[in-house]
């Protein structure tokens, strides 16, 4: 008796372990967003920042309210910046937002902190030299890993 209950117990296991798990996927959404470029070479001692610019299509976790791909917006940056002008490395950061009045006093707060910067030099990438560029977003799925019990870190 006790061995068709074991075996039937594992026959239900191992068709429950076969069943295909769905994968949890990021809820994005398409939003237009206004951003601020910020890139600092540490050579030469410069700021460079672009105009706020009004991006189209870009991908925003609906949950956060967060930016995806955002490194690749600062590529672009860090591209254009190390086409165009000498200096070596530059460190590149992408301030975003929906709300332009927000982004405005973002830009007004980045202006006056490093036009009063005494060690910096800073130079303003007009809107006709640089545009940020929509990144298309690919679906990724998350992988989630699960917590260890304290007695598993106690062996």
């Amino acid at each position: 008796m006790k061995i068709t209950k074991l075996i039937i117990c594992f026959g239900l296991l191992g068709i429950i372990a076969l069943q295909p798990t769905e994968a949890k996927l990021r809820k994005v959404e398409q939003k237009s967003v206004y951003m601020i470029g910020v890139g600092i070479s540490l050579v030469d001692s410069m700021v460079f920042i672009t105009d706020m610019q009004p991006v189209d299509s870009v991908t925003i976790e609906k949950k956060t309210k967060f930016l995806m791909d955002r490194q690749l917006y600062s590529f672009q940056l860090q591209r254009y910046l190390e086409a165009n002008f000498n200096g070596g490395p530059y460190v590149p950061s992408v301030f975003f937002g929906s709300k332009r009045k927000k982004m405005e006093r973002q830009y007004l707060s980045l202006h006056k902190r490093y036009v009063n910067s005494k060690g910096l030099r800073m130079v303003l990438v007009d809107r006709s030299q640089f545009r940020f560029k929509p990144e298309e977003y690919i679906e990724q799925e998350i992988v989630e890993v699960a917590k260890t019990k304290k007695k598993d870190k106690k062996k």
